[in-house]
């Protein structure tokens, strides 16, 4: 019996490659670049990723972070996991970095196009609900910054110094 990766080389109908996956890319309208290892392709404003190794389908996103909003990109990050379910959000060991992504088995053409169809979907809807999320954050953050002055502006009798008193 043949495993998974002998079944793919073997190249029976059907099965899926690399060069099928670009292939079905292409004719799709989606304008990939074929790389030795992965696809690249563009979601919107993003450059999305996609791998195919051993049975298993994956796409995914990659995003900067600003060191002053790590800890606010992560909060949404995990607010968007929970409403999507399917696209894990991860930092990466850089902690600069964060990517979304969406896994899947497929081991077939028929499969591919089945899935890829959804994981776009889903990894969208997941930058949605993150952007939102991000959104709220921030502005819950700058109205927070805002109503509580900082203490160096502040004497003991809670005026700010930059206030000036009619007397």
């Amino acid at each position: 019996m043949k495993n998974r990766s002998e079944t793919a080389k073997s190249g029976r109908r059907g099965s899926l490659t690399m060069r099928s996956i670009f292939r079905y890319m292409m004719e799709d309208g989606y304008y990939p670049v074929y790389e030795k290892s992965h696809i690249l392709f563009d979601i919107g404003d993003n450059t999305a990723v996609v791998e195919y190794n051993e049975g298993i389908l994956s796409i995914r996103l990659f995003f900067s972070i600003e060191e002053d909003a790590y800890d606010l990109f992560l909060e949404a990050s995990n607010s968007s996991m929970l409403e999507t379910f399917i696209v894990k959000p991860a930092i990466l060991q850089d902690m600069k970095n964060i990517m979304f992504s969406f896994e899947t088995i497929c081991e077939s053409k028929r499969d591919f196009r089945r899935f890829f169809s959804r994981g776009i979907e889903y990894l969208e809807e997941s930058i949605r609900a993150h952007k939102s999320e991000m959104k709220k954050l921030v502005l819950a953050e700058e109205i927070l910054t805002r109503t509580i002055p900082a203490t160096d502006d502040i004497s003991m009798t809670g005026i700010n110094k930059s206030v000036k008193i009619l007397s």
